[in-house]
């Protein structure tokens, strides 16, 4: 059909859009997968990395896929960390809109044809979609390898000879991320009791999954440089030792708080109640029996963190058509009150979901990223001393140094008081950046130095007219704000 070929080409465009604007990176995609590579590299020392490597908790199979994308990319002299990461999302967006389309291809059956198209969009242009689909991060990979095994089994009508192939995509998935194991799970509780699966093709399912997992062993190697069983670790330091508390609890109920605030309201609804209805209304869906263990598992271990249910985003159109049929409304048949009434609802979500997606698109994955591609452009070539306060400086984490994105000639000067503020910080022979956050820049002492020297400002973590659009997302603070400035002796 001409639709579909039309949404896929505007999705793919709207997907290297965002995937060339996302620049930079999330926090665990960047210490558990990008410095991984720097080490392999030699650009970092053990002693320098995240307490994950230490530990010895994480796969390498994603590390290896960066790290020989990142030596082909040096071998055609293309050094910039800012390109290498976007070949990384430009993959990985790819990547998931392929898979999007096979699965979409796969469910065709399940939508009624005059839902298909709005199935379709859905698909595609959920405001968070290319936001999650263009990262390199453990969460949208296992993600993507979950939906191509679901789509292999419902699109061949689980044929005997699919399962070794189901079986190494949902190893692949697990690679990516162990929690991924519960969705493996229950789908194979569903193919046990639902679908009443004969034993040899479950045996294939586990056999050709087992292989997986141990080539997983053998990257482990590569990576840590001895046999180690990451996975093993994973459960026993962050569960029997309970590290992962060490970073926050909350209670049983917070994802259903999580998608709801940070959804962005009113999306968050419809996603929250599309689950619970088929909960009720489609108790033998081989979705809900694939999402609920690892649901039920998230919601029971006291640390939560929203990404964490990110590998099942991409299930979410499929969930809210399969709710909506599930209604069995007929809007042609209402009174006409009850027809403005649901127009206006759909186009105010619409309306909303337009808004975020322009706004996740266009934006940087960190505040930081506009700062640090900023001083690169301008002044990678130079000798730069570069001055932050109250944590601030754009190369810095968690008090963890970005050491992938830092320049070669940079002093990182970080000050304990804005009082610190004086001429004597200033080198005659480098660059001198000031990077503040906004609440510090609007202090008395850093505008009189600020006037002093006439810096002005060179650019802020995000645009300007993004501001009034981010305010609405929980959770950002205009004041934190980083912004970065050229102070001239």
């Amino acid at each position: 059909m001409k639709s579909e070929r039309y949404i896929f080409l505007a999705a793919l465009a709207l997907y290297l859009v965002t995937a060339w604007f996302n620049k930079g990176y999330w926090p665990d995609e960047h210490y558990s997968v990008i410095e991984f590579v720097s080490y392999k590299m030699g650009m970092i020392s053990p002693d320098e990395m995240d307490w994950v490597f230490l530990t010895r908790i994480r796969s390498a199979f994603q590390p290896l896929i960066a790290y020989y994308v990142i030596q082909v990319l040096q071998a055609i002299s293309i050094e910039d960390p800012y390109i290498q990461t976007l070949v990384l999302r430009l993959l990985t967006a790819l990547l998931a809109l392929f898979s999007i389309r096979f699965f979409t291809t796969a469910c065709k059956g399940m939508v009624r044809p005059e839902f298909h198209k709005a199935y379709l969009l859905l698909s595609y242009f959920i405001w968070f979609l290319p936001l999650i689909n263009v990262r390199f991060m453990s969460e949208t990979w296992s993600g993507i390898f979950l939906l191509n095994a679901l789509a292999v089994l419902i699109k061949y009508n689980f044929r005997s000879h699919q399962y070794f192939l189901v079986g190494g995509l949902l190893g692949l998935s697990y690679l990516c991320r162990y929690q991924n194991a519960f969705f493996a799970l229950g789908l194979i509780l569903w193919l046990i009791f639902i679908q009443k699966e004969k034993i040899h093709n479950l045996a294939k399912l586990l056999v050709s999954g087992s292989l997986v997992l141990l080539l997983g062993v053998l990257f482990d190697r590569w990576l840590y440089g001895e046999f180690v069983l990451s996975a093993w670790n994973y459960f026993y330091i962050n569960l029997v030792e309970d590290v992962a508390a060490n970073y926050g609890t909350e209670a049983w109920w917070n994802y259903f708080y999580s998608i709801f605030r940070f959804g962005f309201f009113p999306i968050s609804i419809p996603i929250i109640i599309s689950f619970l209805l088929l909960i009720f209304k489609k108790p033998r869906n081989i979705f809900i029996w694939t999402i609920l263990p690892f649901f039920i598992v998230h919601s029971i271990i006291p640390h939560k963190e929203l990404r964490f249910v990110f590998p099942a985003v991409n299930l979410v159109p499929i969930l809210l058509m399969l709710a909506y049929q599930e209604l069995n409304w007929d809007p042609g048949k209402w009174k006409r009150p009850g027809q403005l009434a649901l127009r206006s609802v759909a186009w105010i979500l619409i309306a909303i979901n337009c808004i975020g997606i322009v706004t996740v698109s266009l934006k940087p994955a960190n505040t930081a990223t506009a700062i640090t591609h900023h001083i690169r452009k301008q002044y990678g070539d130079q000798s730069i001393r570069l001055i932050s306060y109250n944590n601030s400086s754009p190369y810095q984490q968690h008090g963890l140094v970005t050491s992938f994105y830092m320049e070669k000639d940079m002093q990182d000067i970080r000050l304990g008081s804005l009082d610190e503020l004086s001429d004597t910080l200033l080198l005659q022979n480098k660059v001198n950046l000031l990077v503040l956050k906004r609440e510090d820049a609007a202090s008395d002492h850093a505008r009189v130095y600020l006037a002093s020297h006439n810096a002005t400002k060179e650019v802020q973590s995000i645009p300007e007219w993004m501001e009034p659009i981010m305010t609405l997302y929980g959770g950002f603070r205009i004041r934190d704000i980083l912004e970065l400035y050229e102070i001239r002796n």
